[in-house]
């Protein structure tokens, strides 16, 4: 597997000044310790803006608004304390494997130890007290758990070399949990991850077919040590199954033995239903709990959540940005529960649908209109976290967002999708064009309901006519003398209500005239038909 040699970093050894931290490589290659400040600005990533954008077509536009979902960060005070925490984490781990002692050998040999015996929990000749500890961050799905912990270890290099001691370090090391819950698959990870940082065959050589799991955790084990691995995350935890990773004991085992036996810190990180693994074991509880969990829970509606939305607010590719209301924050914050993910995608989503029905601008009704069609499959999700019942979030701890990519191509295939809201054939026509002319229409009052079936068809008619032309052609359409609905020839058949003013020899008459009797005796009386003993008596 290749990787790109120029992560890796030749060590530059720095004075962190504290002594325990002196003469150890591992730690003085590592980057000096910064206060929270200088954390918090290094963090800023604001999206790539430029005014002039705001001229291009809105198909253009679009690809412009992804800078959002992919490129900006504005970190929160919580950033910083989490980069706080690791950077205490990683230097403590290594405390205990300092390569300019006796203690990182001896971690080297007892790994040698249990991969001969295929046996992690083997208990080892040479004793190496552990200084490694870990902690756990627990929150809901799009909270931005995930790209905090990103955020924070990209801080430091992926890889340093080490020329004297001829190691390579690797000060982190971030996996994710498979969705399979298997134990094997999250060992494989590991070997995968560790050859994509610095090239290495390792898992070509220890991810045999029918491979143990015992075998495959003692070389993870050693792997970790002879690498210096600095701190192992291990995301998305609440996917690991207790059934599919040999049983319950098994796995925590494995999680004890990673930070207790082999010295590597090891943070966890998953939702709300993560939590049932770590409690059933007050060995595990303790060591994922060394530096205090992080509940990393949703934004609160108060002046910071008021701040990220302003924030984000000027980061509009709209021509008509409107003024930035308290409705619409508070519309934002009902719709997306605080959760930063699902206010990002709104956001984007929004400004998308403004930008296709030749709007311009947000409208509290249109960010309500989007989060109706686009939103639906975390609106269960959003109505548990309004309820505020523990039990009902955790059900939807793990949900999967949406994708805004996903949704943008699903409307731009489906174009009936906005059929309420604009003609399907308007479309593929000039958008500015139109956007022009319905500017004028409403100037002169003319409802939009009536101006864009009006502009369709002229434009349509004859696509070279300018601005002008179209609305002098809406007006004349409006003010020509309007033909006369065409009448309906009265029926020349009388209703019955008329029919005794019919002629007296007419049966239509005979029969409004008949009182009480019979119409055939009516029709006796007046001498149209005979008696029949007349008929008889003739013949």
């Amino acid at each position: 597997m290749e990787t790109d040699v120029n992560e890796i970093e030749i060590a530059k050894y720095k004075d962190h000044g504290l002594p325990e931290y002196t003469d150890n490589p591992f730690i003085s290659a590592l980057p000096l310790l910064k206060d929270l400040q200088s954390v918090l600005k290094g963090m800023v990533v604001p999206p790539s803006f430029d005014e002039r954008e705001l001229n291009l077509d809105w198909h253009q536009r679009i690809h412009a608004l992804q800078r959002l979902t992919h490129q900006f960060f504005q970190p929160r005070v919580q950033h910083g304390v989490l980069e706080q925490k690791l950077s205490v984490l990683i230097r403590q781990g290594y405390i205990g494997r300092n390569p300019a002692t006796a203690a990182f050998k001896k971690h080297l040999n007892n790994g040698y130890d249990r991969i001969v015996n295929k046996d992690i929990n083997l208990t080892v000749r040479r004793e190496v007290e552990s200084t490694a500890v870990g902690f756990s961050i627990i929150g809901l799905s799009g909270c931005g758990k995930t790209k905090a912990v990103q955020k924070c270890l990209e801080t430091y290099p992926k890889a340093i070399f080490h020329p004297d001691l001829h190691v390579i370090q690797i000060p982190w090391l971030k996996l994710e949990c498979p969705r399979n819950g298997s134990l094997t698959e999250l060992c494989y990870n590991f070997f995968r991850a560790v050859d994509s940082r610095i090239g290495t065959q390792y898992f070509n050589t220890y991810c045999k077919p029918r491979v143990s799991v015992d075998s495959l955790i003692a070389e993870m084990a050693q792997i970790a040590n002879l690498h210096a691995i600095g701190v192992l995350v291990i995301d998305e935890i609440q996917h690991l199954s207790k059934k599919r990773s040999g049983g319950e004991e098994a796995m925590l085992d494995f999680f004890v033995t990673l930070t207790n036996s082999i010295g590597v810190p090891v943070v966890f990180v998953g939702t709300p239903k993560a939590r049932n693994l770590f409690a059933t074991d007050f060995k595990i509880a303790k060591r994922t709990t060394g530096l205090g969990n992080v509940l990393w829970d949703r934004i609160p509606q108060d002046d910071e959540w008021n701040r990220l939305v302003s924030y984000i607010w000027k980061y509009q590719w709209l021509r008509s940005k409107g003024n930035l209301t308290q409705q619409i924050t508070d519309t934002l914050y009902e719709l997306s529960q605080g959760v930063i993910d699902i206010l990002v995608k709104l956001y984007v989503l929004s400004q998308w649908r403004a930008m296709i029905l030749g709007k311009e601008t947000l409208t509290v009704e249109l960010i309500k209109k989007v989060y109706e069609d686009d939103l639906q499959p975390v609106h269960k999700m959003l109505q548990a976290l309004r309820s505020g019942n523990p039990e009902e979030i955790v059900k939807y701890g793990d949900l999967v967002m949406p994708e805004v990519e996903a949704k943008l191509l699903q409307a731009l295939q489906q174009q009936k999708y906005f059929a309420n809201d604009i003609e399907q054939s308007m479309l593929p026509l000039d958008n500015d064009k139109i956007n022009t002319i319905m500017a004028a229409a409403e100037l002169l009052g003319i409802n939009r309901d009536i101006a864009v079936p009006l502009i369709e068809a002229a434009l349509k008619e004859d696509p070279n006519l300018d601005t002008m032309q179209v609305v002098h052609r809406m007006l004349n359409l409006l003010h020509s003398t309007p033909t006369p609905p065409k009448v309906k020839n009265p029926s020349k058949k009388p209703q019955v209500s008329l029919w005794d003013q019919l002629q007296e020899n007419d049966i239509r008459y005979i029969y409004s005239q008949r009182r009480n009797s019979t119409m055939h005796e009516a029709l006796k009386t007046a001498g149209i038909i005979a008696a029949v003993s007349d008929c008889l008596k003739v013949s």
